[in-house]
Parts: C-alpha cells; structure tokens; sequence
C-alpha cells in the first residue's frame, strides 16, 4: 500500500514533536525528518496558524499546541473532565498568584495537559503538549506517590538522566521520598528540572486511582516556610473540590487521556 507522501510528513511532524526531548528548531526538525527546509517551513506555519503546534519566541522551537491534545482527549464541550480541573486550576493561580500547571503520567513521564499562567516572570521549560521524566517533577512525584518499588523499576530500568545537579539519582531515592508524598500528599521539587525554579503539586485521586496531577511554579528565592504552608492548604482545599465535582459528574471516569 502506497502511503500519501505529504499526510505522513505532517504525521512525522507530530509525532516527532510529541516525543522528542530536545528543543526542536526548523533546522533541527529538517535534520531529523530529512525534510528539506523550504519544504517544512510552510508547513510548520500552518500548523501554528491552527494551533496545532507552538514556537517559542526565544529560542525559535517548536512544541504541540494543546488543539492537537484536545482531539486526542475528544474534548467537545465545557463539561468535560479537563474544563472541569481547568476552572479549578484558575483558582489556585488567583489564590496563589503562581504558574499552574496539570499533568498525567505516561509511561515513566509527565504530560503537560494544562497550563494557567500567573502573575510573575517565572520561564518554565514545559508547555502544553511537553513530556518530562516524572522523577524529576513535583507534577510526576504526585503521579507516582501510589507506585511500589517494583512498579518504579519497570518504569525505569535505566538509570535516572541527571537534568541538574539536585535531580534524583536513582529508584531508591525516589521511593523514599515517595512514602513521604504518600503519606502527605504534596510533593515538592526545587531545582531538580530548574535551578531557579520551585514547584508543588498534589495528585487528583479518583477510584482510589491517582488520574492526574496539578501543581504550581514559582522562584525558589521567594521560598520559605510560611509560604510553602500557605500554598499546601490552598493545593488541599482545591484537590477535595477537583475530586468532589468528578465524582458528582463523572463518577465512571477511568482516566483523563
């Protein structure tokens, strides 16, 4: 079977985007694809014109854009699961005044699904439609709080990739740190994806099942005792309604995507 030349370049485009880790530029894509640049150009405008891919203005790369998450999700009105967590997301970035930001787990990653900017000049690496390893997120430490050292092991049978120089090392420092998230509820992450940044995230647990994850960023500078306190109750309080309004509309939900 004779497959279609141009659809299945534009399908490389995607998928090539979806799972790459590197900072993805025209002439970085050309290379991988061995599309020649005058040829992607055209296309990779297009795709921007309707959403289905970003580029980022400081550093000319591209990442998916959340239309194309939105298809995959078959998001078709504002009572979906995602509107639903979306509303509750701007809560905490007006009560908090931070970056919020709502993730699953794939594999052994973190999918950025939502993200509500706040009110300061924090610059995140990660955007709707990014993939990052969960060991090395507050967003992924919530996600795997439930995972048993063994369940950890299929999900990583390599060793950790080192972001900085505070990202994990291995499983079974992971697992410790897991226990107490478990037991807590919030994870915490500071400078492990980030040198400079922050973040905080708790787990949406539904059918005793962690589905998702939302968290916030923000410069571990301003970090300290009393305002971690007062973003854990805010993350608590809006984690019980998040669960609350799921059960009531969507008591037979197995996951988000």
């Amino acid at each position: 079977m004779n497959m279609h030349q141009p659809t299945l370049r534009v399908l490389n485009i995607l998928e090539l985007l979806a799972n790459s880790k590197e900072n993805l530029t025209l002439s970085l894509i050309s290379k991988k694809l061995n599309i020649p640049v005058g040829t992607l150009s055209p296309i990779l405008q297009t795709l921007q014109e309707k959403q289905y891919i970003k580029c980022n203005l400081k550093d000319k790369s591209y990442y998916l854009d959340f239309k194309i998450l939105a298809l995959g999700c078959n998001i078709k009105s504002e009572n979906s699961v995602l509107e639903l967590i979306k509303k509750h997301m701007k809560n905490i970035r007006n009560l908090t005044n931070q970056t919020c930001q709502m993730g699953i787990l794939k594999e052994g990653n973190v999918l950025y699904l939502e993200k509500i900017s706040g009110n300061n000049q924090v610059q995140l690496k990660s955007f709707v439609g990014t993939s990052y390893p969960a060991y090395a997120t507050s967003l992924g430490k919530a996600l795997l709080a439930n995972k048993s050292k063994t369940e950890l092991k299929k999900l990583y049978p390599q060793n950790f990739k080192k972001i900085t120089e505070k990202t994990l090392n291995n499983i079974d420092e992971l697992y410790e740190e897991l226990k107490g998230i478990k037991k807590h509820k919030i994870a915490l992450e500071s400078g492990e994806m980030n040198p400079q940044i922050e973040c905080m995230a708790i787990g949406i647990e539904h059918r005793n099942k962690i589905i998702a994850a939302v968290s916030i960023s923000y410069l571990a500078f301003y970090s300290n005792e009393n305002f971690r306190e007062k973003n854990k109750k805010i993350l608590k309080e809006e984690k019980k309604k998040i669960e609350e309004a799921i059960n009531l509309n969507f008591p037979d939900l197995e996951e988000i995507y």
